[in-house]
């Protein structure tokens, strides 16, 4: 196994500059999650880093080997695609031995690599099927297997459960955490569903148009998000933002007119100074309590026993998105207490850019 080290990569399609001096260090044995929306950049920075697509500028490292000019081959890797990229004349088996045959790995040796892997995920009964007769999760798990075999310093997954099912996927996402605590090998991982990227991380590296906007773990970048985009990409459903002005007496004026209390600022700003209050739907308290502003509810999405009530909104603003222990006792056109707590609330300036708190 081995770390992994971009430095000030750059990758410009023609005049488009899709990558936009990005820096990463992955530790070795860390599972590493790079998030954002389509088009961000994610996916090309992992092709850069498997040999698939050249930098514009920039170095790539895997362990102490400068491997920005080595072929896929040479680099210790192995990838596992979106679309899975099986063989569907071979069978399972001959998908997952392949690479290793290409290599002129010996028959002892590759029978060993392939049935171990098959061990690891569960999938020996069908080493003689091709890959027409399995399930859409049974194909990812022969493309992990193919990747397995070949031992890799480092494992590079580009969405790979992007094609399933919403309850394959959480079945998967288990697996992957499993089979990491299993192999234990370096591991950067990319995906646009930021569930799976707080589920399956140590560090989350959070992107968006071609540079980097946050990393650190995942509750770091949940608590303490360093900017607006940071805070709505993360958490579900999204975090609150509400636009206010700074009155006197450590509150503010919310776009309504109606005050609410603030955290204590690092540096406080003048009255009348405006800024955005973040708060996440599960941070909002329902029911009577001093400071509470009323709020009618003008949609109820149920989930089972929890519900997010819609609070405001059409004319009134943005709703207001509150997470609810559903008991049946409110519905849509109902007025309830809403309280935002000062410990909860996340301020960003003009910009978007978090400000420092007092505590946080």
């Amino acid at each position: 196994m081995a770390g992994l080290s971009i430095e000030r990569a750059r990758k410009s399609f023609g005049a488009t500059e899709v990558l936009k001096d990005v820096s990463i260090e992955v530790a070795d044995g860390e599972f590493t999650v790079i998030v954002g929306p389509s088009g961000c950049g994610k996916s090309t920075l992992l092709r850069i880093v498997a040999g698939l697509e050249e930098l514009t500028a920039g170095r790539i490292h895997i362990g102490d080997r400068d491997v920005t000019g080595l072929a896929p081959s040479e680099r210790g890797i192995a990838m596992v695609f979106q679309s899975y990229a099986l063989y569907p004349h071979l069978t399972v088996y001959e998908n997952m031995a392949f690479g290793l045959r290409i290599a002129k790995v010996g028959k002892t040796a590759t029978d060993a690599a392939v049935r171990r892997a098959a061990a690891i995920l569960n999938i020996e009964a069908l080493l003689d099927r091709k890959p027409a007769a399995l399930s859409g999760g049974q194909r990812q798990r022969v493309a992990i297997g193919r990747a397995i075999v070949r031992q890799p310093e480092i494992f590079l997954f580009d969405e790979p459960l992007s094609n399933l099912d919403a309850d394959l996927r959480v079945r998967m996402r288990y697996e992957f955490a499993e089979l990491h605590r299993q192999l234990g090998t370096t591991t950067l991982y990319v995906t646009h569903d930021q569930v799976e990227a707080m589920t399956l991380a140590d560090r989350i590296i959070v992107m968006r148009d071609g540079r980097i906007e946050q990393v650190g773990t995942p509750r770091e970048l949940y608590d303490r998000p360093t900017n607006i985009f940071v805070a709505q990409f993360l958490g579900t459903p999204r975090m609150n933002i509400l636009p206010a002005t700074v009155a006197e007496g450590g509150r503010a004026t919310l776009a309504d007119g109606r005050s609410i209390a603030l955290p204590a600022l690092a540096a406080p700003l003048a009255a009348g100074t405006p800024l955005s209050i973040g708060i996440r739907p599960e941070d909002i308290a329902i029911g009577d309590a001093p400071g509470a502003l009323p709020f009618t509810i003008g949609f109820i999405e149920r989930l089972g026993g929890l519900a997010t009530l819609h609070l405001g909104g059409r004319g009134e603003g943005e709703p207001i998105a509150c997470q609810w222990r559903d008991d049946g006792s409110l519905g849509e056109g109902d007025t309830v207490a809403a309280s935002f707590a000062p410990r909860h609330l996340h301020l960003f300036d003009t910009d978007g850019k978090a400000l420092e708190t007092m505590g946080k």
